[in-house]
Formats: structure tokens, sequence, C-alpha cells
């Protein structure tokens, strides 16, 4: 049997691993996981959200982040606080001793090495590119 060229879609998911390997690896060094490190970087930038709001965010189950988020509240890094007028739901802080700031220094690292060699023009036509191919991953969740 030949071997076929890789399809696009081969291409994107095998792109997608390595740099959530690539991250894995530098967030490891932070005792923390890929979810983590994603829910870590979402609640900073949106202090005070409510957990089904973060889910939403996230594009997770609530249980799901309630687990992610008793693991972050463990190490010390998010709290829940009573929501005003509702005690029955928290909205979501990081702790004043939380630093993300390596989270995105991660993040900036990642894409610098992705973007190595590649010409400003064909980065501007990979992003219109990919822009309008996640337009249309969006219909076939509709579908």
């Amino acid at each position: 049997m030949a071997d076929r060229p890789l399809t696009l879609f081969d291409e994107l998911v095998t792109l997608t691993r390595s740099i959530r390997a690539g991250f894995d690896l530098r967030v490891k060094k932070l005792d923390l996981t890929f979810a983590r490190a994603r829910l870590l970087t979402t609640i900073g930038r949106n202090p005070g959200a409510s957990q089904s709001e973060l889910a939403t965010a996230l594009e997770i189950e609530t249980p799901t982040l309630k687990r992610l988020l008793d693991a972050l509240e463990g190490q010390g890094l998010a709290e829940r606080r009573p929501l005003e007028g509702d005690a029955r739901k928290h909205a979501i802080f990081l702790t004043d001793t939380t630093r993300i700031e390596p989270l995105l220094r991660f993040r900036d690292e990642v894409e610098a090495a992705l973007v190595e060699g590649i010409a400003p023009e064909d980065l501007a036509a990979a992003r219109r590119v990919l822009g309008r191919m996640t337009v249309n991953a969006e219909k076939l969740r509709r579908e």
C-alpha cells in the first residue's frame, strides 16, 4: 500500500496535538495540566464569572469544570465567592498569589516557534483561511 499524503484534516490534528504536547511540557513545570492552565487563563480574562459562564466559555460540561476548579482551589490558585443576591451560585476569581504570566509567556513561546520562518503575508493568509475554517466548522456543530 502506497503512502498517501496527509489530508488537511490530518495535518490540523497533528498540528493541534504537537501544540498541546509542547504546552503540556511547559505547564507541568508549574504543576498544572493543560485543562487547568486553560481554566486559569479564562478566569484571568473573566474575573468574577460564574461556573456556568466559565464552562460555556471553555466549551466543557459544568461537572468537568467543577473538578478542575476543585483542583485549582486545592492548589490555592482560584477561589469561589458567593454571588451577591444568590448564595447558591459562586463567582470565580484567581487568588492574590496566582500568577498567570508564565502561562501567557508559554503561549507566546509556542506561537513564536510555530510561526518561525513564515513570511508575514503567508501568516496573514493562514489566519484568514483558519478563521474561515473555524466558521465552517461551527456550521457542522449545528447540523
